[in-house]
């Protein structure tokens, strides 16, 4: 069996043979000349290692060298660690790499990692990332120029997402969309925004929080954007497979669920999209598979249609009749 070996702080590990074939190429790191503007941004990364894994920590240290081949100087990056006890060998690794490492001393939650990194830096735009993401600065920087009036997160397509409608396809995909929901995984936030919110949701253990986030900030009359910046490769929840994390799917649902009953469906068990829908098209096309019996939807996999059409019905146009013409032009009818 063919093994990468890759190098992080002085020393030598294998790397995982699936995780070095996705990224196959990306640990070697061309260095170009910084850009010359500066752009006042802030990269916060949440990390969780609690065994101490060597391929987790590689993980990291992996994603990491990936946005900074660049040596970008136009933002700051801090990884923030949420592992019971600090991990010296990825701080050292970080440190060759000039990303800052976070450690407050004790064991904290998905959300409380985040916002502890949030807390630490003040610039005007909030970058938050998991470890487990290859995006290039370049690509970072694309979700940052989004940053207008209005805006509340900007977050773009990836390799591999919960949320069907950011999966990056094999075919084109509008420049800008108007989504339903969003998953944390690269998330561009105005610092101002989230702080009207309330940073990110701490009383979930690590599910609905994206859900939750997005809810709020359209409650507070922010828009969401969906940015093609390219192939985003997401290595999907390598942490939550090491098995040793405080994520409960089933109490968070429960929390949810009690809590914002006006956005949940007991009878198909979902989060009703159609509620915080940006573009009527997409409010239409979710209640509509909403009322549908819910073993219909789940034979004829109705939920990945609607996912995989909701980038064009909900595109910068906001029109239905220019997400008809999109996929249409796409598909060369």
């Amino acid at each position: 069996m063919r093994e990468t070996e890759v190098q992080a702080n002085g020393e030598w590990r294998m790397a995982d043979r699936g995780l070095a074939r996705e990224t196959r190429g990306a640990h070697q790191f061309p260095i170009s000349n910084p850009r010359p503007e500066i752009r006042d941004a802030d990269v916060v990364v949440c990390h969780y290692n609690k065994l101490a894994l060597p391929h987790v920590r590689w993980m990291a240290l992996h994603s990491m060298a990936f946005l900074m081949k660049e040596r970008p100087e136009d933002f700051r990056v801090v990884l923030a660690d949420g592992s019971p006890t600090r991990d010296e060998t990825l701080a050292c690794g970080l440190g060759e790499l000039g990303v800052e490492y976070l450690h407050t001393g004790g064991e904290l939650s998905f959300a409380k990692t985040y916002n502890a990194g949030i807390r630490r830096t003040s610039s005007p735009v909030v970058v938050a990332m998991a470890n487990d993401v290859l995006i290039e600065a370049k690509q970072v920087r694309m979700l940052i120029d989004e940053m207008h009036d209005g805006v509340g997160c900007v977050f773009p397509y990836l390799s591999a997402s919960d949320y069907g409608a950011q999966r990056h396809r094999r075919w084109p995909v509008p420049r800008r969309c108007f989504p339903t929901r969003m998953t944390l995984n690269v998330n561009a936030f105005p610092r101002a925004a989230l702080e009207k919110v309330g940073l990110i949701p701490e009383q979930m253990t690590g599910c609905f929080n994206d859900v939750l986030l997005f809810i709020r900030l359209r409650e507070a009359g922010y828009s969401i954007v969906l940015r093609n910046v390219g192939r985003v490769i997401h290595l999907g929840q390598q942490t939550l497979k090491t098995g040793a994390t405080s994520v409960a799917y089933g109490k968070d649902e429960a929390l949810f669920a009690s809590q914002y009953s006006d956005y949940w469906s007991r009878r198909g068990g979902t989060v009703l999209f159609h509620r915080v829908a940006q573009r009527w098209t997409t409010r239409g096309l979710y209640r509509l598979v909403e009322r549908m019996p819910g073993g219909l939807v789940r034979r004829l996999g109705l939920w990945n249609l609607a996912w995989a059409v909701e980038p064009y019905v909900c595109a910068e146009s906001g029109t239905f009749g220019e997400g008809v013409r999109r996929i249409l032009a796409h598909f060369r009818f």
